[in-house]
């Protein structure tokens, strides 16, 4: 019997789900490839259905990543599963590696690693990393500030994921991040340094769910504030809960304002201004992103009566 599950929720990727495939089959010597087809109405059934090896799970209407995932996990034959979008890739050999990991960590419920961030486009390694630390151990409460688990470097103790309830399937963003913070409320996390998947890197036509970060980042606040009702949080002082929520909107808000100053270096100011629009409706006390977002309004406005 396989000693890992690797699952792949899918709709309408048809065109990037092969190469997703082929880097699984590199990735480890022995494992169960699992395809949920989240109703695709693209070339994604015909597609799957001539791949051999893999187990290919159709469902008849779209319900969602969280759903798509969870209906794998239940049908995994093994004791360990791994996740894997349809847009990124996992690199040779690193599930074996993060495998005899947690193996040697009984307490630990899930091991993460690095990911390469890859182009949008072609998903070619651009040669950054995240992120940049990995915590392990005990990481409730650095995880409740910032996300650094990236959902394609997981591989978890099955057991533990559905001890934990497994992903909301009321959420349709940020399932993983939610999933994570109520494990690691329970369990230890591993992690490992070395990188192992490439992550595609969203953009404001990319298809993702992140690509629309105005929406995004709007759930964001509030599934964070919910976060910080669980009960490990609330036998918390006010004050460190207040803290942890102000340094999470932190960091979101940079990623923000990155993320704009990386579009304007590119020259797409439609998504510059989406990135800062959202970064404003984020946190509106805040003047930075005002003042690029007034700079960049003035300068569209002068080019266009140029």
């Amino acid at each position: 019997m396989p000693e890992v599950s690797i699952i792949i929720p899918t709709f309408n990727r048809a065109n990037l789900l092969l190469d997703t495939v082929a880097s699984a089959r590199r990735a480890g010597s022995d494992l169960e490839i699992i395809i949920v087809d989240d109703a695709s109405t693209d070339d994604t059934p015909r597609l799957c259905r001539q791949l051999t090896g893999v187990k290919y799970l159709r469902l008849e209407r779209n319900s969602g990543t969280s759903h798509a995932r969870n209906v794998a996990i239940q049908e995994s034959s093994c004791d360990f599963v791994a996740f894997l979008d349809d847009d990124d890739l996992r690199l040779p050999d690193t599930l074996d590696l993060q495998l005899d990991l947690l193996k040697a960590s009984p307490d630990a419920a899930l091991i993460y690693g690095r990911a390469f961030l890859g182009d949008p486009r072609f998903n070619l390694p651009t040669g950054r990393l995240i992120p940049e630390e990995c915590p392990a151990g005990d990481v409730y409460w650095p995880l409740l500030e910032a996300n650094f688990v990236t959902m394609s470097t997981v591989v978890a103790r099955k057991r533990c994921l559905i001890d934990a309830g497994l992903f909301d399937t009321t959420l349709d963003t940020l399932e993983d991040y939610e999933l994570w913070v109520r494990v690691a409320e329970r369990y230890l996390i591993e992690a490992i340094e070395e990188p192992v998947a490439v992550y595609r890197m969203r953009s404001e036509t990319s298809g993702q769910k992140t690509s629309d970060r105005a929406y995004h980042d709007r759930h964001h606040k509030r599934m964070h504030a919910a976060l910080l009702r669980s009960p490990r949080a609330m036998a918390a002082s006010r004050l460190k809960r207040r803290r942890t929520h102000r340094r999470h909107m932190s960091v979101i808000y940079s990623s923000l304002i990155h993320d704009a100053a990386e579009a304007l270096l590119k020259g797409d100011t439609a998504s510059a201004q989406a990135y800062l629009w959202a970064a404003v409706r984020l946190n509106p006390l805040h003047v930075k992103a005002h003042g690029s977002l007034l700079w960049l309004l003035a300068r569209n406005l002068l080019y266009k009566l140029s």
